[in-house]
């Protein structure tokens, strides 16, 4: 039997979520953070990129958005300062029994000061840094000690299990979809991994996070414009017409939003964020411009070539 190309396995996937009670079966897991080395690498490697590019390397209220299959990213910020943590998703993946295991793992890695994994551990990890020790330099003894207190830990703990608790220091919220979710400037940080590429309502999205931010207050986003597998070419996805791409998506909570980096550009720039840090990731196109679908016939060359991109 010949194989399925890519993308006749998507068109007949898309079609099938579109039938009665199939949702279940596309809950797929998210990737990453079910691994608690890979939520401290990413944790760390925020941390360590918001102290170089003058930000606030103790953020004292966090937001994260798609923590995925754990909250083990916001749980290693809680663990190296923060004192709230938000987490919100589209779909409820994570569970209180993975994140206290996370939560275990992540103490011993703070506790141990082990170094921040490398790319050779977690390939295709971004942002890169120049040194990969751990950050004593931002968290200090000091700091960790007060961190790491006994009665801190244990309220951690016990956070992970009451999440919805009005006094927790973890509020996780799946679905979201309401900026009003978390009170106007309140927050220090908003970070995400991977995450912004999914959103539908990317406008939106980045409105609410502003509305989030206290004056002074940052976000640190890692945003990739690959195909995630929806196409045999790493940029393929800009070849399918709209109504390809609505067959292909089918009737999923989320896929890809299709929108390059110049898209994230213009709406910070109209938003009123100051860029501080934009590191690009390219690849050569794996696409020829004639084949780019309508929808994406004027795409800037330099889209067209970037794979990733960490911004600040």
């Amino acid at each position: 039997m010949p194989k399925l190309t890519v993308t006749l396995k998507r068109y007949v996937k898309g079609i099938i979520s579109f039938l009665p009670a199939t949702g279940r079966f596309f809950r797929e897991p998210t990737g990453g953070t079910e691994s608690a080395r890979y939520c401290y690498a990413v944790w760390l490697r925020h941390l360590t990129m918001a102290r170089e590019s003058g930000l606030s390397d103790n953020p004292r209220v966090v937001a994260e958005l798609g923590p995925g299959d754990s909250i083990g990213v916001g749980l290693a910020a809680l663990l190296t300062g923060a004192e709230k943590y938000y987490a919100f998703d589209v779909c409820q993946y994570a569970t209180n029994q993975r994140n206290i295991v996370i939560f275990e793992e992540l103490l011993r890695l703070v506790s141990d000061r082990s170094p921040i994994p490398r790319a050779q551990e977690i390939p295709r990890l971004v942002p890169v840094l120049g040194a990969y020790h751990f950050p004593s330099g931002i968290l200090t003894e000091g700091r960790l000690a007060e961190c790491l207190r006994k009665d801190r830990v244990e309220r951690i703990r016990r956070s992970v299990a009451s999440n919805a608790a009005a006094d927790s220091m973890i509020q996780y919220r799946a679905p979201w979809f309401d900026g009003r979710v978390i009170e106007p400037e309140t927050v220090d940080m908003v970070y995400s991994q991977a995450v912004l590429e999914h959103v539908d309502d990317i406008a939106g999205t980045y409105r609410a996070m502003r509305a989030w931010l206290k004056p002074g207050g940052f976000m640190s986003h890692v945003i990739s414009f690959d195909s995630h597998g929806m196409h045999e070419a790493w940029n393929g996805h800009w070849t399918y017409s709209d109504l390809q791409w609505r067959i292909i998506r089918g009737n999923l909570p989320w896929l890809l939003n299709r929108e390059p980096c110049s898209t994230h550009t213009r709406l910070l720039q109209e938003l009123g964020f100051k860029k501080v840090r934009e590191m690009k990731v390219k690849a050569p196109s794996a696409i020829d411009r004639k084949k780019l679908a309508r929808h994406f016939r004027n795409l800037p060359d330099d889209d067209l070539v970037t794979h990733s991109v960490f911004v600040q």
